[in-house]
């Protein structure tokens, strides 16, 4: 592999581009671990990719570039909260227009046997379909991801194209 070759120097900073395209789950975890203990030991790694889960999991800082300009940067966790919101999954009996009226409520939308709810905050909107729905199940609540900011700040910049990250 290339990054063996790029890192027997031990460099104290290493360019990589796309570096796990290709690669299986395994190689992949097996390559992002060996670049935290690089940056462990004090090396800088600038890290070019699309994958936007190997740029949450590496990256400290993160640019965010649309049609050749930075539209964006910052911590994962500044990057993300760019994209206010939780998404909320779950399995239940209420009508998609019935989890539209709940107050604080953006978005819903059926996601095969399930739904998914999108707000600001998730706490009142659980309390209201657990009232509302003693058989609810299947309950998951999640942040914005980095997908998601990405998706935002892209297409609040108005531009459409190549993205890069």
């Amino acid at each position: 592999m290339l990054f063996a070759l790029a890192i027997c120097g031990d460099p104290d900073l290493i360019f990589l581009d796309e570096p796990t395209v290709g690669l299986d789950v395994e190689a992949r975890r097996m390559l992002w671990d060996e670049i935290r203990k690089m940056v462990g030991r004090g090396k800088t790694v600038l890290l070019t990719t699309h994958y936007l889960q190997e740029a949450d999991a590496l990256a400290d800082q993160i640019a965010v570039i649309n049609q050749g300009e930075i539209i964006a940067q910052g911590t994962p966790s500044e990057i993300k909260a760019k994209t206010a919101g939780k998404r909320i999954r779950c399995i239940t009996s209420l009508s998609l227009n019935t989890l539209r009226q709940i107050p604080g409520v953006t978005e819903v939308k059926e996601d095969r046997e399930a739904v998914e709810i999108r707000a600001i905050e998730a706490e009142s909107i659980l309390r209201e379909l657990l009232t509302r729905d003693t058989k609810l199940s299947g309950l998951e609540v999640t942040s914005a991801g980095l997908e998601e900011a990405f998706l935002a700040l892209t297409q609040d910049n108005g531009q459409t194209g190549n993205h890069q990250s």
